[in-house]
């Protein structure tokens, strides 16, 4: 009886289609992975967030009415980063600490300043700040690249004197998602807006900011 077998020139080619097969379409499924965490990690601060703030309310009385300081600036008109990084956990220890669960909370050097951080279980971690709203950057791989805005990072904002007072960056005034997408584009800041307008999901037109090929 005859026997077959593969040469090692067939082997090779077929390792070889496999490769460039695996090239072409392992990109694609590591991009949806990410998304599909990403928008898990982000329902989940949103919705953290938003039950934290009830149940402050029921302690601390309505949101409009908590304690938030002005912005401190330098005697040249700049802003103190310092001073209002110092001001973001103090508003943090009295209307959140109790009702949101953290790992650990600390100062992260960033930037060249020393910016206020709350680590979550999952890895992701909020920046803080104190400007004329409360400032967050909410990251969903915790500090791990590329640290880009609309990309791994999205700010969000507790503004007391808008209704509702938490939500994504720049939310309350822009008032379709038309508009989010088109300046999503140009301003990284406002993809997070695009996101709420989509409950969280990554749709096939969130306009992604330009990342180095292989991070991710």
């Amino acid at each position: 009886m005859d026997k077959f077998a593969f040469t090692l020139a067939e082997v090779l080619i077929t390792l070889g289609i496999i490769g460039i097969v695996a090239a072409m379409t392992l990109p694609t499924i590591i991009q949806k992975q990410y998304q599909k965490e990403a928008s898990s990690r982000l329902k989940k601060f949103y919705s953290a967030m938003s039950q934290a703030i009830l149940l402050s309310e029921v302690d601390n009385g309505p949101l409009e009415y908590w304690d938030k300081k002005s912005s401190i600036m330098n005697d040249d008109g700049s802003y103190n980063s310092t001073a209002n990084d110092m001001l973001a956990e103090e508003y943090f220890d009295k209307y959140f600490a109790k009702y949101l669960k953290i790992a650990s909370k600390g100062y992260l050097n960033e930037d060249s300043r020393k910016r206020f951080q709350t680590i979550f279980a999952d890895g992701s971690s909020a920046n803080w700040g104190n400007g004329g709203c409360i400032d967050i950057t909410y990251d969903v791989n915790g500090g791990k690249n590329p640290n880009l805005l609309g990309f791994d990072r999205f700010p969000f904002t507790i503004c007391h004197d808008k209704k509702p007072a938490f939500t994504s960056y720049t939310k309350n005034s822009i008032k379709s998602r038309d508009v989010a997408v088109e300046k999503c584009k140009t301003t990284p800041q406002y993809c997070v807006v695009v996101l709420e307008f989509d409950n969280w999901e990554f749709k096939s037109d969130y306009p992604w900011p330009t990342v180095k090929k292989g991070v991710y």
